[in-house]
């Protein structure tokens, strides 16, 4: 899948290097050149540039909103707590809003719908509600 699409008026990005290299040990996945490394290095090297990353730090009841197709955004090391009471517990929750941004067409393997204010993509837990109400009632 490309990094960069163009779709429907809107830049959307997909980058995770891990899966690229990843994929590089299926015999039918085209090989990497040396131009498409070159250009890999040049994303991750712009991404870690201090003069336009912004670095976060969560705290306890934080919440961070990001939008998957629109930022770059990756986690850094952490130190967990040897008490279970104390472990880290990260929540993740993907939305779709109706107005929200259309994908692409070849998004549609990875995440099965890419329609707006549909399921797209996350991790279904049996017995949740995947409907989630934006105002309080």
């Amino acid at each position: 899948m490309p990094v960069f699409h163009y779709y429907a008026g809107y830049l959307t990005i997909i980058y995770a290097r891990d899966f690229i290299e990843g994929a590089q040990r299926f015999a039918e996945v085209p090989r990497l050149t040396d131009g498409q490394l070159e250009a890999l290095d040049m994303l991750d090297e712009l991404a870690q540039r201090d003069d336009i990353r912004l670095d976060m730090s969560l705290e306890s009841g934080d919440m961070q909103w990001l939008h998957n197709h629109q930022i770059l955004h990756a986690w850094t090391g952490y130190e967990d707590y040897p008490e279970p009471e104390r472990k880290r517990h990260l929540l993740r929750l993907w939305l779709s809003p109706p107005n929200g941004r259309p994908l692409p067409p070849v998004f549609e393997e990875r995440y099965g719908n890419i329609e707006p204010g549909t399921r797209r993509g996350g991790i279904k837990v049996p017995g949740a509600d995947e409907k989630v109400a934006l105002k309080a009632e």
